[in-house]
């Protein structure tokens, strides 16, 4: 454990994206920083995301495809009313800039993903691709010993016991037998594997979140950045009006640290907050979720101590995504979020308690996710359903069900899918009405014929015809079902982060009741309210603007720290 220091500069709370930008941009500026986590582990939810990182108008972006101005018409179009347009133009500048100054200053890499329609496809301002940034592959083997602060992703994410793989490792894994490069591929992939379960017990080639993580972590470490886990925060400290500080609690020790900069909130968010998910989200959400545990909302607990508020609800105060629960050999109970893998597969059907279709399946999560909560109220304590055939198993697996069968049989066993000969017989073991199951089926292959979904458009974007199946025509996202036998897995409304949370400025300053900044207290990821106001317009529409915020709250520090060094010639 780092020795807790008593004064720094700058204090951050909360060892996610966005905390860890915050706590690497004030490192590089030059300020002594402090990074602080109540968890044994860096990462939060973001370990365990998919690390796709929104920023439009990046250096990634393909040369004249992309601007400020384009992105605003985008979420003007996405958000609506609610858009608060003096912090989304904050985020739109800070993006890019943020991107060049990680790159620019620090060992953190980012790229474009090479083809990645915002999920709102169809809108005024949509790009195809340039906006959604992913991680370069992580080698975690330079973090040494402290690869074991990084919170792993989720077991479910990864294959043979740790190994970490992204959706081109998939298609390499997928195509091993029929090509010599996706061979090789895979050997190599799977040699390493083997070399580092014996040294590190799981692989260090990260991908996706975990590599997002570990790239900010290995930077703040090369920076010197402290970094203090198991750390309880108990209060923050104001003198007068201004934030100047914090009481943590470590290893038994009470002790206050001063921070002559500010206080960076990058908690994790309410999601798990007892009284506000039960008042502020779904009653069908339930408590399973993937974000994790420790997402209590501290951020806004310690900001209500100094007067920081909750901004106004929204329409949807989380973010959704339809999610399948297992148990998992240790007794836990694992929540896999199904984002791009299945859903969009042609073969594929979502069912409601009475045997038919409700949304299109392809369409984003969050607005699967809507459709869920919609259609369960009128169906209480009822169950929804992902429907497919043996052919579709076979060659794309099904949430946790890998491709070509791989642990098929297990999910049977212990009832993650059920199974059937025939889809009268698969509606009887779960209880929907036998012909209209049928029915449902039967219509859905006529679409497949034509290429048309007349019911949801499935397809019809190119959002959606990116998930699916570019080998398969007419349409990309419709097949038939028809090769027995049949399987079902039961699907849940499942929330990814919160949208609810502090009211903020443009500075990432927390407000107060009277709407105005609190001193020296700043917030940013899923402690601030989003500026996506509870819609979900492309891919990392949380990453990219908490770290952007974190970027932001870590400058205006700076500045206001060093106009106050100035106005007193020198530290105070």
């Amino acid at each position: 454990m780092d020795e807790i220091p008593t004064q720094v500069d700058l204090l951050v709370l909360g060892a996610g994206a966005g905390g860890m930008t915050a706590a690497l941009t004030g490192a590089v500026l030059g300020l002594d920083v402090l990074l602080v986590d109540k968890t044994d582990r860096v990462g939060g939810t973001s370990a365990r995301s998919a690390g796709s990182v929104w920023a439009p108008n990046s250096r990634h972006s393909p040369t004249g495809t992309d601007s400020f101005e384009k992105a605003l018409t985008y979420l003007r179009n996405a958000v609506g009313n609610r858009l608060d347009e003096d912090r989304t133009a904050a985020f739109l500048r800070a993006a890019p800039e943020m991107v060049d100054f990680l790159e620019d200053n620090t060992s953190v890499r980012l790229r474009a993903y090479p083809y990645h329609p915002d999920y709102l496809a169809t809108l005024e301002g949509a790009t195809l691709s340039g906006r959604v940034l992913e991680p370069e592959p992580f080698d975690a083997s330079v973090l040494g010993r402290r690869f074991a602060d990084l919170r792993p992703p989720l077991p479910e994410f990864m294959l043979f016991g740790g190994m970490m793989v992204d959706r081109v490792d998939i298609g390499h894994l997928m195509n091993a037998k029929r090509r010599v490069s996706s061979l090789g591929h895979t050997l190599r992939l799977l040699a390493r594997h083997a070399r580092d379960r014996l040294r590190h017990g799981r692989g260090t080639r990260l991908v996706m979140g975990n590599a997002l993580v570990g790239h900010l972590y290995h930077a703040l470490l090369q920076r010197g950045v402290p970094v203090l886990l198991s750390t309880q925060v108990e209060s923050i400290v104001q003198t007068g009006a201004r934030v100047t500080g914090a009481v943590l609690r470590c290893a038994g020790e009470t002790i206050e640290v001063r921070a002559r900069a500010g206080v960076v909130l990058a908690t994790g968010g309410l999601s798990h907050h007892p009284e506000l998910r039960r008042r502020l989200m779904p009653t069908a959400l339930g408590n399973a979720s993937p974000v994790v545990d420790s997402a209590t909302g501290d951020g806004l607990t310690l900001a209500e101590q100094v007067g920081g508020r909750l901004a106004p609800e929204h329409d949807s105060n989380g973010f959704w995504a339809p999610v399948s629960h297992r148990r998992r050999a240790d007794g836990s109970l694992a929540v896999f979020p199904h984002f791009v893998l299945d859903r969009g597969k042609p073969g594929l059907l979502a069912v409601d308690p009475a045997g038919r279709r409700f949304v299109s399946e392809a369409t984003n999560y969050h607005l699967f996710g809507e459709a869920l909560f919609a259609t369960l109220d009128n169906f209480e304590g009822g169950s929804c359903f992902l429907i497919c055939d043996d052919a579709f198993i076979a060659k794309y697996g099904l949430g946790m069900i890998r491709p070509q069968r791989m642990n098929l049989r297990a999910a049977i066993d212990d009832g993650y899918v059920t199974t059937a000969e025939t889809l009268e017989a698969l509606a009887r073991k779960l209880q929907l009405p036998p012909g209209a199951l049928v029915a449902t089926a039967a219509r859905h292959n006529t679409f497949a014929r034509t290429g048309k979904d007349a019911d949801f458009g499935k397809g019809e974007d190119a959002y959606q015809r990116n998930l699916g199946d570019p080998a398969h025509g007419p349409n990309p996202c419709i097949g038939e079902i028809g090769q027995p036998p049949f399987y079902a897995m039961a699907i849940h409304a499942g929330d990814i982060g919160a949208s609810a949370g502090l009211a903020c400025d443009a500075f990432a300053r927390v407000l107060d009741g009277d709407g105005a900044p609190i001193e020296a207290l700043y917030a940013c990821g899923s402690d601030m309210e989003s500026i996506m106001a509870g819609r979900y317009p492309g891919p990392g529409i949380n990453l990219g603007p908490a770290m952007a915020f974190g970027f932001i709250a870590a400058q205006c520090a700076d500045r206001t720290l060093r106009k106050s060094e100035e106005e007193t010639g020198g530290k105070s």
